[in-house]
């Protein structure tokens, strides 16, 4: 069981170890990740910025060659409109806006019959082109007075007037205070696709009728939403890059969100990696556009090298773990080897294998120990062997120790498993029996004992013959300590031996 700790405690701590070295290829590889996301972030910045800056380069291109008349305001054509659509596929239309008061709207609505036919007059903003709702009263309105469409399909907006839609009207107090270029939020117009309208003013003279040097007429141009995020941009897989006007939501329910590329992830993903996000703000105070870029890290910004590493390290951890567990354990093991050998030399005969005296004291203290707590007895049985010295002084120490290991056999083989045999001499043996209830019963092992041992030991071609003298005490009849049943027991074998032997000598 301890050792099945030891290998679990490895299995364990190699996972733990494991862990953290993926944790730290994956933290590496997130930190280069985390280093392409800004380099995404900032290449995706100045592609914008490009482009804002080509959208108002063109509105002043325009701004500037415009031929209006603004004595009569009439209507020409405009060569450099339909060249600057037919160049940069983004822009939607060209179009002009006209600031007029309340007082001037007779005249413009005669100017646009002049230039439209009849029908034409200035209204209110409205999606359906046959709308009749009346022009509701206001200070000054801002009509559009000409416009160059890419096709003919949205004509009908001239005239209607653009400061009622909100992100238009925005965008038009945006440039009146500034005088420069104004973005509006993003749009619809008619029926074209969502997009930005960018204008600003092209007249700042003294009108008499605004009683200001505000301008009286702006320049704008429609483009679509869609051509401001590179559509050929490689996005890594979970990045997303999303682009909205300061002022409209960061993630609009019913508006027109522009998004390149996808950030969906598993909810395990999102729960083991973090989520990298970065907000830009383009195009300064009067161009306020948002991007937002955002990458969830997951599995695939660990590379095949990455888990290679991973695995290799893990394998030469577990191996290392293994062999030092296995050498853990080996050592462990032979250590306790060699505390069982120490502690087997110093509780047993080496001769006989039998236990010693420290060992057959310690076991007689727990045997009597017990007694006291059950209340049954034991019995010490002292042996002495007859006529041994005789054989040693024939035969040498050699066969003597050959005939002892024969007795110590012998003497085990007629007494029970849990009796205690030990040699505690050169010649003399004891035997602890443990829960005997009568005397007989150890008068019946004295006797089968002497059998035992008085039959002959056949030792190297020598037929050899010993006698045994035995004495019993018996616990606690004959004593309560061990030295006192030891020596009554010691009294009663020296009684036994002074008795009329029958065994005869020995045999040499």
């Amino acid at each position: 069981m301890r050792f099945k700790l030891v290998y679990a405690g490895c299995v364990f701590l190699w996972l733990v170890l494991s862990t953290l070295a993926a944790l730290s290829i994956a933290s590496l590889s997130l930190l280069g990740a985390e280093q392409q996301f800004n380099s995404h972030v900032q290449q995706l910045t100045e592609q914008l910025k490009q482009r804002l800056l080509i959208n108002e380069t063109i509105l002043d291109s325009y701004t500037t060659f415009s031929t209006l008349d603004y004595r009569n305001d009439s209507r020409h054509p405009e060569p450099l409109a339909p060249q600057l659509l037919q160049r940069y596929p983004q822009l939607t239309s060209l179009a002009l806006i006209r600031r007029v008061p309340e007082s001037d709207v007779a005249a413009f609505n005669r100017q646009l019959q002049r230039n439209y036919g009849p029908g034409w007059r200035l209204r209110p903003y409205a999606d359906d082109p046959h709308s009749r709702q009346a022009l509701p009263p206001r200070a000054e309105y801002f009509p559009l007075l000409f416009s160059e469409w890419r096709g003919l399909r949205n004509q009908h907006l001239i005239g209607m007037d653009l400061s009622q839609q909100p992100a238009i009207s925005a965008a038009l107090q945006d440039s009146l205070i500034s005088g420069h270029a104004a973005l509006s939020r993003q749009l619809r117009l008619g029926d074209s696709t969502p997009g930005y309208l960018l204008l600003r003013g092209i007249e700042n003279r003294y009108h008499r009728q605004f009683n200001d040097l505000l301008p009286t007429h702006f320049a704008a141009l429609f483009f679509r939403a869609d051509s401001l995020l590179p559509k050929d941009a490689r996005l890594p897989e979970g990045m997303q890059a999303q682009l909205q006007h300061r002022d409209d939501p960061l993630y609009p329910v019913n508006g027109y969100g522009m998004v390149l590329g996808d950030n969906r992830a598993s909810p395990l993903e999102r729960w083991l990696f973090p989520r990298l996000e970065a907000t830009q703000l383009l195009g300064g105070g009067n161009l306020p556009l948002r991007l937002t870029v955002s990458w969830q890290q997951g599995w695939a910004q660990i590379g095949a090298y990455e888990w290679g590493v991973w695995l290799l390290l893990s394998l030469l951890l577990l191996l290392g773990m293994g062999l030092a567990c296995h050498s853990f354990v080996r050592n462990n093991h032979s250590r306790r080897q060699r505390e069982q050998h120490l502690f087997y030399l110093a509780n047993h005969d080496r001769l006989t294998g039998l236990a010693n005296r420290n060992l057959f004291y310690d076991r007689l203290q727990h045997a009597i120990n017990r007694v006291n707590r059950s209340g049954k007895r034991l019995a010490l049985l002292f042996l002495d062997l007859d006529r041994f010295k005789p054989v040693n002084d024939t035969y040498g120490h050699v066969i003597g120790d050959r005939v002892l290991q024969q007795i110590a056999l012998r003497i085990k083989e007629v007494v029970r498993s849990e009796d205690t045999v030990a040699r505690i001499g050169g010649d003399e043996f004891v035997i602890l029996m443990e829960d005997i209830e009568s005397n007989r019963e150890a008068d019946k092992v004295v006797g089968r004992l002497k059998q035992a041992i008085q039959r002959p030991y056949l030792v190297e071609a020598h037929q050899i013959r010993v006698g045994v003298s035995i004495g019993i005490a018996y616990y606690p009849e004959d004593g309560l300590l061990i030295d006192e049943l030891l020596a009554v027991a010691d009294r009663k074998m020296y009684g036994n031996k002074q008795a009329p032997q029958r065994n005869g000598e020995a045999v040499l």
